[in-house]
């Protein structure tokens, strides 16, 4: 619904609440039975045994595990008698397995057993623990639950899949429970909230908000580990990103000597892709060699349109323009190499570096058509070229040392590089509306950015008892840039002059100050509790020629969180968690720039906008795998992309706006299902409820939305070592800033052929099927006078052959896996 606010809206208020709520506690009345339910199940269901030596002497106090027999993943655990039994009562039906522990022994699992109605009562007879077995060769092999739930965090393990092989690291993320990606304004959403912090390897690449998707296109999926999800940090990480943190964790392997992983891949869509990856880990006592590279080829042909109207006078006045892309190449590398030292039993040092270079090349051709009272006055042909070339170093410097045994310092220092080269060229041909050409001219862009950046950041944390932790940090951050546009223009005759109102040159200069501590530990055996408290303080400049202070911003923050996660019983639990987050505007939303879609159709900066602050709270229930979540949040002045329309020239802008605030509730809902020992099933559900204010032209206005969506993986194995998997998610019509859109989604399917431990896996897939994740946004306000409609056609199906495997040592020992100190500002610049 979207209407304009009146002020006899308040009487209607609690009328409004109710059903908002109503909309999100709704599932609530559905998930309860669902639990009780659960409850009453598991009451009728048994496993027993008993354990005993090779002389059949009973073993008092071994260890038995119950694991989920497809992922290995940890149910229950009970200690054996003094006469050797155990027993395990109230436990799901479901397939599981048995392994046994005690000292002195080698471990030992029972074969797969099934709990299910007809057998609701399982004996696992006498096992025998024989210590004459030697583990020397023997590899265990656990595949990670698909979904776990931490105090903090909520991990997704995304590294077997089977449909993401081959693709790039925003398609996983796109299919991830919960995300939704806007390829128009370059945004991640995480449960319905833009202002999303990526992380990578718990560090962000300090590059501008567009690049990170650009870097994530480029970042090839089958370097992916886990992803992370991170909804209310705690106040050890920077306040910055109001929806919360992504945090995407790469593959790294090793032990002593040398292994590692690579992989090829090669496929077609609407144009070619290609790629391949390869990481590497060398470890000999004190030191250790770590990189990777990757590359990403990918050919993505693409169309857009925007059709407006407006009234003028007693006119009507409408624009329609199309761009067909027809040539967009984008190439994307990414290189890290690191080395760590142990100085000493408790000291390492460490240097890592890393590179991207990502290469956005363009070919269009743009025609509009400019109509009044639905006849042609004019035509314009707009042939096109752009280039968005951008590279960025980045070097970190680690210290890590560890004293009295309990305690840990840990010291980083980083400088950051990044530029950007973004030139495009513009041809404009106009026409009548008989068809017969009046002008030509061409407009030429050249848009460079340098930025730097530094940082340096110092954490303690100190580990009082087995029950209390202390983390307690500071973190400086300094970043500058330098943002060169120039607008020329000429005619036939080649003359260039510059187009002043276009033309900028601006500097930036920012510094963040913060601090922190944080406490964590345990109430009971059944009660976690985390929280903490931060201070930042910004100095904030925006200059350019001629008008210096633009903006001249100095403020503090103080960034409160909390979490409490208690055990209900084996299979029940519950965690709260609080935070206080701010979003700063993005260095580009804030520095002068220009693309057009035709010539009076552009998308700009805002230097005028302002940081938002969220305050969230986050409710989640889990029995066993299933997992039930409710969060709420408000953000004061949220940043999105307003467009205007100018009613006597009849020019568009888009550019990012301050709205008024944004509400969102939503809630989650997650559960495996094993049905078979060769069939799983893992779902998401959530819906969203928000309602945004906002004002146009000085009048207020209202937003209120509900949408839902979901996420579903089907994983079948099948015989002679072929597995397929069967992926899908779809996200209802919702709201973009002030527009709707239309609701899109994806369908895909793979197939995976075990090549045994030499030769890897092959896996061949197709995604998005239905080509049914375009973007389509419409923007209907006649009061004032706002009327936009647009589409984002950047749908393929994509046909993808991959190859990956590993080499050198397979032992678990990993590289030390550590964040940097420039960890958390990517998504800003």
């Amino acid at each position: 619904m979207y209407y304009e606010k009146k002020s006899s809206d308040h009487k209607n208020k609690h009328k409004k609440m109710t059903s908002f709520f109503s909309i999100i506690l709704g599932p609530v009345k559905l998930i309860l039975p669902l639990f009780l339910f659960c409850e009453y199940i598991d009451a009728q269901s048994q496993i027993e045994g008993k354990i005993v030596d090779e002389s059949s002497i009973p073993l008092g106090f071994a260890n038995i595990l119950l694991l989920q027999a497809n992922d290995s993943m940890f149910i229950k655990g009970e200690i054996a008698n003094d006469d050797g039994q155990y027993q395990f009562q109230n436990i799901p039906y479901g397939d599981y397995i048995c392994e046994f522990r005690m000292v002195g022994y080698p471990n030992k699992h029972s074969p797969k057993f099934t709990l299910s109605a007809v057998s609701s009562v399982v004996s696992l007879g006498t096992t025998t623990m024989d210590e004459s077995i030697t583990l020397d060769g023997v590899e265990i092999v656990a595949k990670r639950a698909f979904l776990e739930q931490k105090i903090d965090r909520t991990i997704v393990n995304v590294s077997n899949s089977i449909t993401n092989a081959g693709g790039n690291a925003l398609e996983v993320l796109q299919r991830s429970p919960g995300i939704q990606i806007n390829r128009l304004s370059r945004t991640i959403s995480l449960v319905g909230k833009e202002g999303v912090v990526i992380m990578i390897n718990g560090q962000i690449s300090r590059i501008p908000a567009d690049a990170v998707i650009q870097l994530l296109e480029g970042m090839n999926a089958d370097n992916i580990d886990r992803i992370e999800l991170i909804h209310t940090p705690p106040a050890n990480f920077e306040a910055q990103g109001n929806a919360g943190i992504i945090n995407i964790v790469l593959k790294s392997t090793g032990d002593e000597g040398l292994n590692g992983t690579y992989s090829l891949n090669i496929g077609r869509g609407r144009g070619d892709k290609y790629g391949g990856s390869f990481n590497f880990n060398y470890r000999k006592k004190i030191v250790n060699i770590f990189g990777g590279y990757d590359h990403k080829y990918n050919l993505n042909p693409q169309v857009f349109t925007n059709y407006r109207g407006i009234s003028q006078g007693n006119d009507f006045l409408e624009t329609d323009s199309r761009s067909e892309r027809s040539r967009t190449p984008t190439t994307g590398q990414n290189i890290r190499l690191g080395i760590d030292f142990q100085l000493t039993k408790n000291t390492v040092l460490g240097v890592l570096t890393t590179m991207l270079d990502r290469n956005w090349y363009m070919e269009a051709i743009n025609n509009a058509s400019y109509y009044t009272n639905g006849s042609v006055d004019s035509r314009i042909v707009m042939p096109n070229i752009e280039t968005n070339h951008a590279r960025s170093y980045t070097g970190n410097i680690n210290l890590t040392h560890k004293f009295f045994g309990n305690q840990t310092i840990n010291i980083d220092a980083d400088l950051v590089s990044y530029k950007i080269n973004k030139p495009s060229n513009y041809d404009i041909n106009e026409s009548n509306s008989a068809g017969i050409p009046e002008s030509e001219c061409t407009i030429r862009i050249d848009k460079k950015t340098p930025i730097k950046i530094g940082v340096v950041k110092m954490d303690y944390t100190w580990e009082v008892n087995k029950k209390i932790k202390f983390e307690a940090g500071a973190k400086y951050t300094t970043t500058g840039f330098d943002n060169n546009v120039i607008v020329d223009s000429s005619q036939t005759n080649n003359n260039w002059y510059n187009l002043k109102d276009y033309t900028n040159y601006s500097t930036l200069e920012e510094n963040i100050t913060g601090a922190y501590g944080t406490l964590s530990g345990k109430i009971s055996d059944k009660t976690e509790y985390k929280g903490g408290l931060r201070y930042e303080y910004t100095n904030t400049n925006l200059s350019a020629i001629g008008q210096p202070n633009i903006v001249d911003r100095h403020y503090p923050s103080w960034f409160p969180s909390f979490f409490l996660n208690h055990k209900i019983s084996d299979k029940n639990s519950i965690n709260f968690s609080y935070s206080r987050r701010i979003s700063r505007p993005g260095l580009m939303q804030m520095a002068a720039f220009l693309v057009f879609s035709d010539p009076t159709t552009l998308l700009g900066g805002n230097p005028a906008i302002q940081p938002s602050f969220t305050n969230a709270l986050k409710l989640d229930l889990s029995h066993n795998s299933i997992r039930f979540g409710l969060s709420y949040s408000i953000e004061k002045s949220p940043i999105g992309i307003v467009p205007t329309v100018n009613a006597i020239t009849n020019r568009q802008i888009n550019s990012w706006q301050n709205l008024i605030d944004t509400k969102v509730a939503n809630a989650n809902i997650y559960f495996p299902l094993h049905p078979t020992s060769w069939y799983d099933l893992t779902s998401n559900f959530f819906i969203n409820s928000s309602s945004t204010n906002f004002k146009l032209e000085g009048k207020l206005f209202q937003i209120q939305n509900v949408n839902y969506g979901f996420n579903i993986n089907n994983n079948i194995k099948l015989p002679k070592d072929f597995a397929l998997e069967v992926t899908g998610n779809f996200n209802s019509p919702g709201y973009w800033g002030v527009a709707k859109s239309k609701a899109n989604g994806t369908f895909n399917i793979g197939v995976q052929k075990s090549l045994g431990n030499k030769w890897g896996n092959l896996r061949l897939n197709v995604n998005d099927i239905f080509l049914s994740s375009n973007w389509y946004l419409f923007t209907n306000q006649p009061q004032v006078n706002l009327l936009v409609n647009s589409s984002f056609r950047f749908a393929e199906r994509v046909f993808m052959l991959s190859w990956t495997n590993t080499f050198g040592n397979t032992k678990l020992k990993s590289s030390r896996t550590r964040q940097t100190g420039s960890a958390e500002d990517v998504k800003r610049i």
